[in-house]
């Protein structure tokens, strides 16, 4: 009988072990943290539930509507249709922007409407997909946009020049309208769902870790609090931090790709250089519950404006029961490069740009304040990644190893797709 491990109780590596135990597979889960979810975690404090960063589940396929029924969590789950808004110029527009600039001042709505529109007159680019994420914004949404929203939001939040940014993660996450949408839009006529995120699941009360725990509670072989020190790919072994040594026959990786690789002691030099190119940033996530009533009825603010710290501003307590009764939270997130110490001023910096945009009253009204960092937590994509990545993940595919997952595969994706890759793992492994 083969052992399986899984490495990382995130959602990849719990909805692995789920349908590989559906399957007639057990696998022994072992995580570092003392609770289960990875990133995708609640922290409660005083009456606040906090989640790491802003985690909600958007659906697009239909199974998944299934399998959260087969895990008895669709009535603890309500559906919201996104409040979602760009804080620019001074005012608050509905997202996605490129669709809503009829709230912006007019010398922005016209640079923003001037540009779409002569980007449209211009011959499609024959660089195609292989444009730098800079060239793809300018020839899409034309200059306005790209200097009001696209340029400053995306540098702030991956602490990279947009021109050294690859297209390959825009997909469905960036919304491509019409010039009709365009134009309708910046007369507020335009009303119908956008984007890949336009309605929502979140639980009725408590946070994210719902899913977490109702996953973690049908998998027997879990082990928190279970670090690993090393890996040897030759003997297929793994030293954890206790000083135990587990073999396996085949194992799941969901840890970030560059942990992995720095764990993995016999990789080859010419992997650990590619490894050690991958690019990543962390987000401080500085949580606060506060009191009184939530400051605006948005579920969530864009800030691109590079005066402020942070680049969005959630407020949970509009779509889920996660403050005491006259309170509300707010999620602010800052970007900084992988490996950097926060700023010691940064918390006081954002409590300045959350006056400054209306969304806190009075420093005293703040109760509980959580800081927490993601370290990593949204990955660089730029030219160099595809190679790097491929190139380690077919030496640990050959080694028995398989990458599952946004981080150990070194990409962007949803909640959702989370689940999808530990099911796609499961299913390769079926006899």
């Amino acid at each position: 009988m083969r052992r399986v491990v899984v490495l990382g109780a995130g959602l990849t590596g719990l909805s692995a072990a789920y349908h590989l135990r559906q399957g007639g597979v057990d696998a022994e889960i072992l995580e570092k943290g003392g609770r289960a979810g990875g990133a995708c975690r609640t922290v409660e404090r005083d009456g606040f539930s906090f989640d790491l960063t802003g985690h909600l589940l958007h659906l697009a396929r239909a199974e998944s509507r299934k399998l959260l029924g087969s895990l008895g969590v669709t009535r603890a789950l309500r559906t919201h249709r996104r409040r979602a808004g760009v804080a620019l110029a001074g005012t608050v527009t509905p997202y996605p922007i490129q669709i809503n600039t009829y709230r912006l001042p007019r010398e922005v709505r016209r640079d923003c409407l001037l540009g779409f529109v002569e980007a449209r007159m211009k011959p499609e680019d024959p660089a195609g997909e292989r444009a730098t994420f800079a060239e793809w914004v300018l020839s899409r949404f034309g200059e306005g946009l790209a200097r009001h929203f696209f340029f400053p939001y995306n540098r702030k939040l991956y602490c990279t020049d947009p021109g050294e940014l690859t297209t390959e993660w825009v997909g469905r996450y960036v919304p491509r309208p019409s010039l009709a949408d365009v134009i309708e839009g910046s007369l507020g006529l335009y009303r119908k769902p956008v984007g890949y995120n336009a309605t929502f699941l979140y639980p009725r009360q408590g946070g994210i870790q719902l899913l977490a725990d109702t996953l973690a509670a049908r998998l027997p072989d879990l082990r928190l609090a279970t670090g690993v020190r090393a890996v040897h790919l030759g003997e297929r072994e793994l030293v954890l931090d206790t000083g135990e040594r587990m073999g396996w026959d085949t194992l799941v990786a969901t840890v970030p790709l560059s942990r992995l690789s720095a764990m993995t002691v016999d990789l080859p030099a010419e992997l650990c250089s590619a490894a050690a190119g991958l690019r990543a940033v962390g987000v401080v996530n500085l949580n606060l519950g506060v009191r009184g009533p939530a400051p605006r009825r948005e579920h969530w603010l864009y800030v691109p404006e590079e005066r402020f710290p942070f680049y969005r501003v959630g407020i949970p307590s509009n779509h889920g029961e996660v403050a005491p009764a006259g309170c509300h939270t707010l999620s602010v997130e800052v970007s900084v490069p992988t490996g950097v110490t926060p700023p010691a001023d940064l918390a006081q910096r954002c409590f300045t740009g959350l006056s400054e945009l209306g969304l806190l009253r009075d420093r005293s009204d703040v109760e509980v304040v959580e800081q927490v960092t993601l370290d990593p937590a949204y990955v660089i994509f730029d030219s160099a990644r595809p190679g790097r990545v491929a190139a380690l993940r077919d030496h640990y595919r050959a080694a028995g190893v398989m990458l599952s997952g946004r981080w150990a595969e070194w990409k962007y994706s949803t909640m959702e797709d989370a689940l999808w890759d530990g099911a796609a793992v499961a299913k390769r492994m079926a006899p």
